[in-house]
């Protein structure tokens, strides 16, 4: 039989992505995996990564199996290596030991190990990932998955000293999370970290509000979220509270956007942050900064304020009275969420979307450590997304085992609500139990947060009606 001209397997990956297109996924994955037998390299490549495009909704296991081909052919790549790093991560839930156990793939030990993990099977789960580093040496993202296991179970220099022979071999979110006692001991121990430069300009009333609530965002999360998240802290929260909007590099559109905002609720209860800053070396990861900023001026806000602060990610919409879920924290010096089924990475160990902070010195040792944790990583050019919650988690691990840690209440991840049904004009239900809505929180939601204009209930009350 004659090769097959490279035109054919071209011709074959043109079709299929036509196809995939048009939503014809059966008929598109057919075409990737004729272009498998036929093509070279690069077509295979291309291949692989759509089908595991394809795959990640129905099949993690079989996409992870594409993602690693895939990064075989092109081990460079950094969106391979990242993809083939996510999958990895996240495939193998509790129900799936059964499934994979027996399995001597690479993917298929990983996702074993991931299982295990899940269902409560450490010692098991260690042993999965072992051999699967044993096997295929070459695939570093099993150092991950191995770091965190440690990190879990307090070994945290084993973890550390993983975490550092994953960042030497593929850098990424590993590259930025630290887990010795005495890396965060030599931080503290260290000169003051840097905080950030801004204007700032408190209203005349914000003094007199007996908690502060604090959100920091760019100018086009300022125009799209800024909006409906000050609506519903005014009109939902039920808090007593000053509104401190941390601006970061703020245009025009965004200032108008808060003079609105103190023309409709009060100018006197706004307290705004302006800061302004050269973002350009940071290029598509100064989104990693946005999220960062907080921290670096988390410390001095709550020396100079003084009051209890609820930090929010600021795409989250307060759903009904926040005071009951404060009150769980009121004894605290930090309250945070965590979610339990994700602490398989120790970067989701806790979240950076609701933070209450009290004006304690434990709180304020807490924070301070973040900061210089953040700084060190962004002062050598290292603005990884997930560096704020790597840093949560890195303080709350290791950053207190010779003295007394700060007292931590850790918010169940059901405080946010999993749906939310809107209609044409803006008005929305969501769970009768949560206390927000967060597009991003929730995997990405029915629609723009910004689309949302006034909550007329739960969903239960929109069932019965």
């Amino acid at each position: 039989m004659p090769p097959v001209p490279p035109s054919t397997a071209f011709a074959d990956l043109q079709a299929a992505r036509d196809a995939e297109r048009a939503g014809e996924r059966e008929t598109a994955m057919a075409l990737y995996r004729r272009v498998l037998e036929l093509g070279g390299e690069a077509e295979a490549a291309a291949a692989h990564d759509a089908l595991a495009r394809i795959l990640v909704g129905q099949d993690m296991a079989e996409a992870a199996g594409h993602a690693l081909a895939s990064w075989r052919l092109a081990p460079a790549d950094p969106t391979r290596r990242s993809n083939l790093w996510q999958l990895l991560t996240h495939l193998g839930d509790a129900g799936d030991v059964a499934r994979f156990q027996g399995r001597e793939d690479c993917v298929g030990l990983v996702a074993l190990g991931n299982a295990l993990r899940r269902d409560g099977q450490g010692l098991r789960a260690e042993r999965a990932y072992r051999r699967a580093l044993d096997l295929y040496p070459e695939v570093s993202f099993t150092l991950s998955r191995l770091a965190c296991l440690c990190a879990e179970q307090h070994r945290l220099e084993e973890a550390d000293a993983l975490f550092l022979q994953a960042a030497e071999r593929h850098g990424g979110r590993d590259a930025v999370t630290r887990t010795a006692p005495a890396f965060l001991a030599c931080l503290r121990e260290g000169p003051p970290a840097a905080g950030i430069r801004a204007t700032l300009a408190e209203g005349k009333a914000s003094a007199d509000r007996p908690l502060v609530v604090y959100a920091s965002c760019d100018a086009v999360y300022a125009r799209k979220f800024l909006p409906t998240m000050v609506r519903s802290i005014v009109e939902d929260s039920g808090l007593d509270c000053a509104i401190a909007l941390h601006l970061i590099n703020p245009d025009a559109e965004a200032e108008a956007t808060v003079a609105s905002l103190a023309a409709a609720h009060g100018a006197g209860r706004f307290i705004v942050l302006r800061e302004t800053i050269d973002l350009t070396p940071l290029d598509d990861n100064a989104k990693t900064y946005y999220a960062c900023s907080r921290f670096l001026v988390l410390p001095d806000l709550l020396a100079r304020w003084k009051r209890p602060i609820l930090m929010l990610d600021v795409d989250l919409l307060a759903v009904r009275d926040l005071n009951p879920l404060l009150a769980t924290s009121a004894q605290s010096d930090l309250g945070m969420m965590s979610h339990a089924l994700k602490r398989l990475d120790i970067w989701s160990l806790l979240y950076a979307d609701v933070l209450h902070i009290r004006p304690t010195t434990g709180a304020w040792r807490f924070l301070d450590l973040a900061r210089r944790y953040i700084r060190h990583f962004l002062d050598r050019g290292m603005p990884v997304w997930f560096l704020d919650q790597a840093a949560l988690a890195a303080v709350h691990l290791a950053g207190f085992t010779t003295e007394a840690a700060p007292r931590l209440t850790v918010y169940p991840a059901d405080i946010h609500s999993s749906t939310v049904m809107v209609d044409g004009e803006g008005r929305y239900w969501t769970d009768d139990s949560a206390y927000f809505y967060s597009v991003r929180a929730t995997g990405g939601g029915q629609h723009a947060v910004d689309r949302l204009k006034r909550r007329a209930g739960t969903t239960a009350d929109l069932k019965q009606g």
